[in-house]
């Protein structure tokens, strides 16, 4: 992808005109191809959460990790993955299937130091997982005068030639709205750049999420402008700059919410599974524990959700200042508390900042990560450090020069100075030295 490009994704109805027999033989296909895609997912997690087990251990036993080349013959662990896994998974299309292992693979390495210090669990895929489609397998339809379709490469040759289907299945694209059309025919065009897509299935109808990137409009950000952005509970997120007035501030209080009501429910259906009725026995475990299933899937797709609103919302905000640069505390460590509610100690606030670069680097936005020592204890107006400046999670007052304000808002400001982490170490080290 070209440097700079914007990806998004739009949401299209589907309706199947053909290709792989009748309407319920084409949904049976699609519903085994996502099934297997769920496991391919799954899978791929596994076999590299394993690897990297195993090499931790050599290096404990030896002082050197494994060589990947050295041991599978594959110069990378994603070449392995998929080596292991296309005889298993014959019936996918090639590139569709190394599509799904590059998401889970990304997703595991993205996620694989918060895996590895114990601070969250390895990612899993559920049951709705959609099917993911190389955008190589994605062809738009070039006639300007028919209603608007798209033909999909799903299977292998192998699985055709053995099921007897001559051709991919098609779909008319229904288009709802204007902005829809415009999308659909800029990618059509090759204006947008097609990207990888997926096909969901939800509330019995048939989705395409449409990826495509473009070429943004130059912004004028200045890299020297510094926008601190504080991240915590009471307040998600608190951003502000020494040399600027305003700050953007996203309070906690839909997260607690939602915690609040799921944690509830989730201990109530776990209860219910010990004795429910013939509805939720139906053939076993599975049905009995279906519904915490469901549960934590809306966990997983809230959070994602409201990563990706809040993200976008902050990053909107430094493009308006003019900010070209965010600067943000590591906060790897934030869900060992005990202070948490059990659903904010699994929050992934690693996600939240990944989000967050993403978002930036696609604006033209530096991100800078300070270690974050001392920065909530600093009085950001004179410097002075000492534990008793913050009174509790929300106050903030100086001890020397009597400054106040909200905890996390002065942490944001002196996230907003260049190379604030050196800065309080020599003002600490000089402090200690006069004690």
């Amino acid at each position: 992808m070209s440097k700079g490009m914007l990806t998004k994704v739009m949401k299209y109805t589907l309706r199947y005109v053909g290709g792989c027999g009748d309407f319920h033989e084409m949904q049976s296909i699609l519903w085994e191809l996502q099934k297997q895609t769920r496991a391919v997912l799954n899978k791929t997690i596994q076999i590299a959460f394993e690897w990297d087990y195993r090499s931790r251990e050599a290096f404990q036993e030896t002082g050197e990790y494994l060589d990947v080349h050295a041991e599978t013959g594959y110069k990378r662990l994603d070449g392995y993955i998929y080596n292991c896994l296309k005889n298993e998974y014959a019936d996918f299309a090639g590139k569709n299937l190394n599509a799904a292992i590059q998401t889970a693979w990304k997703k595991y390495n993205q996620s694989k130091r918060d895996i590895q210090t114990g601070k969250m669990s390895l990612p899993s895929y559920r049951s709705n997982q959609p099917l993911i489609i190389h955008n190589d397998n994605v062809m738009i339809s070039q006639d300007m005068q028919a209603a608007p379709s798209v033909r999909f490469t799903l299977l292998s040759l192998e699985y055709k030639k053995a099921h007897d289907l001559n051709t991919n299945p098609t779909f008319e694209v229904l288009i709802n709205d204007g902005t829809q059309r415009a999308i659909f025919e800029k990618v059509r065009s090759g204006e947008y750049k097609l990207g990888q897509c997926m096909i969901q299935y939800d509330k019995k109808k048939w989705f395409l999420l449409l990826t495509y990137s473009f070429q943004p409009e130059k912004l004028t950000l200045d890299k020297n402008k510094i926008l601190g952005v504080d991240l915590g509970e009471t307040i998600v997120i608190c951003a502000s700059s020494v040399s600027e007035r305003g700050r953007f501030v996203i309070d906690g209080g839909e997260i607690t919410r939602f915690a609040t009501q799921i944690e509830a429910r989730k201990r109530s259906q776990q209860h219910q599974a010990a004795y429910c009725g013939e509805g939720r026995i139906g053939h076993g475990t599975k049905t009995r524990v279906d519904a915490v299933y469901k549960t934590e899937d809306r966990i997983a797709n809230f959070r994602d959700t409201i990563n990706h609103r809040y993200s976008r919302a902050l990053v909107n905000y430094a493009v308006k200042h003019g900010f070209g640069t965010i600067q943000m505390e590591d906060l790897s460590g934030i869900k060992s508390s005990d202070d948490f509610p059990k659903f904010l100690r699994h929050w992934t606030y690693y996600d939240l900042q990944s989000k967050i670069e993403s978002k930036a680097k696609e604006r033209g936005i530096a991100v800078v990560k300070v270690n974050p020592r001392f920065t909530s204890r600093r009085c950001s107006k004179c410097g002075y450090i000492d534990e008793g400046n913050r009174k509790d999670q929300a106050h903030f007052c100086c001890l020397s020069c009597g400054f106040r304000a909200n905890a996390d808002f002065n942490a944001s400001q002196n996230l907003s100075i260049k190379g604030i982490d050196k800065i309080i170490e020599k003002e600490y080290n000089a402090n200690s030295k006069q004690t």
